[in-house]
Parts: C-alpha cells; sequence; structure tokens
C-alpha cells in the first residue's frame, strides 16, 4: 500500500519566486554564502555584544540549545543567498533581545515582582483558527497579548502612553515586509506586519527552546532530534520573564497568548503557568492538516529552495503524528494532569458562524468579566477585519483515498472532543 502519512508534504509544490528573489539567490549560488554570511557562534555573539555593548545573555539554559540549532542550521537547512541574510537577521534580533532584557532586569529589579495571573493561552492544531481568536479576544482593551514590535524590540520596555505609537512598530513592520516581499503569497497565508499580535513561540525563541518558530529561519533535523529530548519548561519560564518586563510599563490584566504547541507540553507549561486557562479550538484535522502544510511549505519557500525535508515539522505534516499529538492532552485530561475546569473546548465552525456567542462562553467558563466596552471592541475590531481583506488561501484538500485513511487516524480525536468534519 502508498505511504499515505507524508503524502501531503511530497505533493506540495512552490511558489514562482519574484524575478529579483531569484535572480539574487542565482547569483549567490556562485559564491561562498556561509563565509560571506556566517552563522557561526563567535560570529553571531560577537556582532550581539558590539551592537549592543552588553555582554550577559543571563541564565546559561539557552546556551546549548543555540548551538545545537547554529549547527544544525549550518549543516542542515541549505539556506540561499536571500534566506541566510533573513537568518542571520533573526538570529540577531534574538540575541540582542536577550542582552538587553538581562540588562533592563539588572537596572530594574523590581520587574521580578510583577504577577502573571491566569493567562489565557490558546492551543490547537495551526490552521484552525487560533490566530483569528488571538486577534479578536486581544481587542478587548482589558486584555493584553504579544505584539510583533515588542517582541522583536523588548527595552526600553513599551510605555502605555506610546504603545500604539512606538517608532518601533515601524521598524518591525519593515522587517516583517520583507516577509511578504521575498514570498508574496504569505499574505494569503498568514498575516506579517509590525503591528498585530505574534504566536509565543517567538518569544520562546529567545531561549532557543522552539522548534516551530527556529525552523521557519531554517529547516534543522538534528535540533529537533535533540530538543525532542528536553524539557520546554525553561522556554515558558523565559516567556514568563519578558511577559513581566511587557507588563511594567504597560499593564496588562489578562495575557492573551497563543501557541499550538502547548498543547504538546502541557506538564510543562502547568509547572510555569499552574493557573492558565487553556482554550483550545477545534477544527476539522484533515482541512487543518491541509492548510498547514501549504503554509510551512511557503514559509520554508521564502529561504531554501528545498522546502519541507525530512525531519522538519513532521509534527505538523504527517498525519500520523499530528493525530498522536491531538491526543496527547486527552491522555492529560483522562490522567488528571489537567484539570477540565481549565480547558474550554471550541469549535472553529461555531466560532466562524457566531464570535461573539463563543467569546462569551469563554468569558463565562473562565468567570472573566465581559464588559460593554470590551464587547464593542471586539465588534468593532472583527467588522474593520474581515477575512475577505487578504487573498484566500488555496490548497489541495487531498484524494478521496487520503482523506478517507486520515479520518480513520483522527478518530479518536474528532470522537472525544465532537470535531465535525469539513471535507
Amino acid at each position: 500500500m502508498t505511504d499515505l502519512s507524508s503524502i501531503r508534504k511530497k505533493s506540495w509544490k512552490p511558489p514562482k519566486r519574484p524575478d529579483w528573489v531569484a535572480q539574487i539567490n542565482t547569483e549567490g549560488s556562485n559564491m561562498d554564502i556561509k563565509s560571506i554570511i556566517p552563522l557561526d557562534e563567535h560570529s553571531l555573539l560577537s556582532a550581539a555584544k558590539a551592537n549592543t555593548g552588553l555582554a550577559d545573555f543571563g541564565e546559561d539554559d539557552w546556551y546549548e540549545p543555540f548551538k545545537v540549532f547554529i549547527r544544525s542550521l549550518d549543516e542542515e537547512a541549505e539556506l540561499t543567498l536571500m534566506g541566510r541574510l533573513m537568518t542571520r537577521s533573526d538570529l540577531l534580533l534574538f540575541l540582542e533581545a536577550r542582552l538587553r532584557i538581562e540588562d533592563t532586569y539588572k537596572k530594574h529589579p523590581e520587574i521580578e515582582e510583577e504577577e502573571i495571573i491566569k493567562p489565557l493561552l490558546i492551543l490547537g492544531q495551526g490552521r484552525s483558527g487560533t490566530t483569528v481568536l488571538q486577534n479578536v479576544l486581544s481587542a478587548d482593551p482589558n486584555h493584553g497579548t504579544l505584539k510583533i514590535w515588542e517582541v522583536m524590540f523588548p527595552c526600553p520596555p513599551p510605555e502605555k502612553a506610546t504603545y500604539l505609537t512606538d517608532p518601533r512598530i515601524k521598524e518591525a513592520d519593515k522587517l516583517m515586509g520583507l516577509w511578504n516581499r521575498v514570498t508574496p503569497e504569505l499574505v494569503s497565508v498568514h498575516e506579517f506586519c509590525g503591528d498585530i499580535p505574534i504566536e509565543s513561540i517567538y518569544v520562546e525563541a529567545l531561549s532557543f527552546v522552539s522548534p516551530e518558530w527556529l525552523n521557519v529561519l531554517g529547516q534543522v533535523p538534528s535540533y529537533n532530534a535533540y530538543v525532542a529530548q528536553r524539557s520546554f519548561e525553561p522556554a515558558y519560564r523565559y516567556e514568563k520573564r519578558v511577559l513581566k518586563l511587557l507588563q511594567w510599563c504597560n499593564p496588562r490584566k489578562h495575557w492573551i497568548l497563543k501557541a499550538p504547541s502547548y498543547a504538546l507540553h502541557l506538564p510543562d507549561v502547568l509547572r510555569v503557568y499552574p493557573d492558565a486557562c487553556f482554550v483550545w479550538i477545534h477544527r476539522d484535522p484533515i482541512k487543518a492538516l491541509a492548510s498547514m502544510v501549504s503554509a510551512i511549505g511557503t514559509l520554508n519557500w521564502a529561504r531554501s529552495d528545498r522546502p519541507l525535508i525530512p525531519g522538519a515539522y513532521e509534527h505538523f505534516t504527517r498525519s500520523d503524528l499530528v493525530a498522536a499529538l491531538l491526543c496527547l492532552p486527552i491522555d492529560w485530561l483522562e490522567n488528571e494532569i489537567l484539570s477540565h475546569k481549565q480547558l474550554c473546548n471550541i469549535q472553529y465552525l461555531d466560532f466562524i458562524r457566531d464570535p461573539m456567542a463563543v467569546i462569551e462562553r469563554i468569558y463565562a467558563y473562565f468567570a472573566i468579566r465581559l464588559t460593554e466596552e470590551g464587547r464593542a471592541a471586539m465588534l468593532r475590531y472583527m467588522n474593520d477585519n474581515p477575512r475577505t481583506g487578504r487573498p484566500a488561501h488555496d490548497y489541495d484538500a487531498g484524494s478521496e483515498e487520503l482523506i478517507g485513511w486520515e479520518r480513520q487516524v483522527f478518530k479518536r480525536y474528532q470522537d472525544y472532543f465532537n470535531v465535525p468534519s469539513e471535507i
């Protein structure tokens, strides 16, 4: 029988590159780009220190995964010239952010006294509506979420008075806009600009334990194998450290955080956020998977001529592995590692049909007060940001044979959470 588990990766086709990007990459193929754009430890750390005038990266639990990642990046990612330029820029942003965060904590140790109380963590399979749910909930002025600009440039900590006008917004917008210019198809996949919410996996990348985000910089199978054996608790602890810093001068009553990967590491998450409120938005896993393969392929195509290599993103693109991971929280619920009281399950189709009804249910489930101001702000956001404002994301849903096989693979998950099929 044909191996159907990885057929979606094999059937994905990359889009045509803009001529200017193709030309840059062609010229790069004639150069020693590894020497011209180094990604080695000495070059990166020295540049970050020189750019900031700082030298303390904080606790050293980031250092080993960093070394494994950059070695894997150099040996396996097969980055183009454009990809290598973008990835070095991203790595320096991470390192410089760590240096500035630690320096700010030294100057203001009182930041450590900040509390992160009952954060609302959105989880679920990628492409299941987690982003739009995060965007809508974070429109409530009583909430706060991570914005791209403040995770790229967290220091000095954002001020409440200038939060919406901070000049770093435009700086981040220029950097993220490059992603769309290099791969225009990304506009249909996901919105990238400076002043929008971002997944928590970006902040976790500052600890270099964040395979979901770091594989966007370059596909790194050996790093993935290494990090799969590690606890993710240090990543969540550093994430919490950043949240404290960001809310120090710009208070947030409830943090709205989003990362599909939260579902894969719930015991580690709960050790850091014992009072977390989890919202799991469920969508037909086959529909979400088909969209996810296309999204990941498009992201990786921005930096490499060989997207979707074996060992990269397997747990998000192979149906059998996706199904196993979706069932992990079921086991944790049944073993009482996760309390049902901490998990609010909602359906994607319900949210699309009547978003405010679903939001009201989330607020009631966790006893969060829904103010008229919050309701009006969320309704205004939805009216001002319809999905029709961006191009449709086209992807192949798969053959009847593939869908039929995957329906059996996902049966336990769909049955347990009553997830309706869409295709």
